[in-house]
């Protein structure tokens, strides 16, 4: 499953999509992943890919000191 996240995550690039679509995208995914599991596990999966783009986009800036990349 990995293997195949990276391969997607490497299309998605080359496609030129943005940063978002490529965030989404893999949430996504993850939240699929999700579905997969007992409902306990299933809602404790899920709250772990709740952030909003706008969220992670500003916890990576301060994480990397870049306030000016977007």
């Amino acid at each position: 499953m990995m293997r195949l996240s990276v391969y997607f995550m490497i299309t998605l690039l080359l496609m030129g999509c943005s940063n978002r679509q490529i965030y989404t995208a893999v949430q996504e995914n993850r939240r699929l992943e999700c579905s997969k599991l007992p409902q306990g596990q299933y809602e404790k999966c899920m709250s772990e890919y709740d952030t909003p783009y706008e969220e992670y986009e500003r916890e990576r800036q301060a994480a990397t000191g870049n306030e000016s990349d977007q």
